[in-house]
């Protein structure tokens, strides 16, 4: 019997059994485990357990009322109830859904198209126009990315990244427990203990240079995640607050007639018209001043103005280049 046979034919035992199935009742049902001795036995059980909880199958170890032991597979674990959507519902799933499957970054597209399908939300399209900016070699490579990230995440395996800072003449090397990805305006990042700093940090994953997954032990996680982690709370924290560095106040001159305009991020300026914003995030202060053209200047620190020179000679380049 080949592994994803008794893979298989495990997960039908387990989940239509009444009663908890002990290892040695599998025993009597699968030759595969009497061969060898008891520890090996045991461990090639443990790894098709785990290799079921990367499919979302979970086994859990019960014991009934009735005195009986022995393992069953968590239903409301490993399944999903059913979802009934409205045929509004399935259209606004359907257009909503169309910028992930036209990003070549996007790492489960395929998976979405499934579970559209399934849902019988599958888009047209004709609803949405979707343009991106981004190379196919780098949406690819970003893309290779996230998929190693998904699948360290997954499995809990510590990653090591080279990963560069703009400003900074190299990459850093960084050891890195991934905690949870989440894309905001079509960037992706990474959340996760970074031991250079003992903190948790957000990573901008377009900045990763190169990256791997620990190899040794891959059916054993590396870190657990805490139980006070909250994804969500991280996504719907002002970029400004993401953790990239520690705080640093920048000083930013605006015209009166777009100050309006920042007031609800960086609160209200000076008599003068001036923003004092504190940020851990400055590459995103820089990516704000740079949307209002002319109108907005960096006046310190000089860090901060100089992140806003790099960022218009790479625009001048990239033109000079197609010109």
């Amino acid at each position: 019997m080949d592994r994803l046979e008794r893979l298989l034919d495990l997960v039908h035992v387990l989940q239509t059994a009444r009663r908890p199935v002990s290892l040695a009742q599998l025993k009597e049902q699968f030759p595969d485990y009497t061969e060898g001795a008891e520890d090996a036995i045991r461990r090639k059980f443990e790894r098709d357990k785990a290799e079921l909880a990367k499919l979302g199958l979970v086994l859990r170890y019960v014991d009934d009322e009735d005195g009986d032991n022995g393992y069953l597979l968590d239903m409301e674990a490993s399944y999903l109830p059913p979802i009934a959507l409205g045929e509004e519902e399935r259209a606004i799933l359907a257009t909503a859904s169309q910028a992930a499957l036209a990003d070549p970054a996007f790492p489960h597209r395929s998976a979405l198209r499934l579970a559209l399908a399934k849902l019988g939300a599958e888009p047209d399209g004709a609803n949405v126009e979707v343009h991106f900016s981004r190379g196919s070699d780098a949406a690819g490579q970003e893309r290779g990315r996230i998929e190693i990230l998904g699948a360290a995440l997954t499995a809990r395996k510590r990653v090591h990244l080279r990963y560069q800072k703009p400003g900074d003449a190299a990459p850093s090397e960084r050891e890195v427990d991934p905690y949870g990805l989440f894309v905001r305006r079509g960037v992706w990042y990474l959340v996760g203990h970074d031991h250079r700093s003992e903190e948790i940090r957000v990573f901008r994953v377009s900045r990763v240079v190169e990256l791997s997954a620990n190899p040794r032990r891959p059916s054993s996680p590396d870190f657990e995640v805490p139980s006070d982690f909250d994804l969500r709370a991280v996504m719907a924290t002002s970029p400004l607050r993401y953790p990239m560095h520690a705080p640093v106040t920048v000083t930013v001159r605006v015209e009166s007639e777009v100050a309006f305009l920042m007031e609800r991020a960086w609160g209200p300026p000076d008599a003068e018209g001036t923003f004092s914003v504190e940020t851990t995030y400055l590459d995103y202060v820089v990516d704000q001043v740079l949307s209002l053209g002319g109108r907005a200047e960096i006046v310190g620190p000089p860090e901060a103005r100089a992140r806003v020179a790099a960022a218009l000679r790479r625009v001048l380049e990239a033109h000079e280049a197609s010109s």
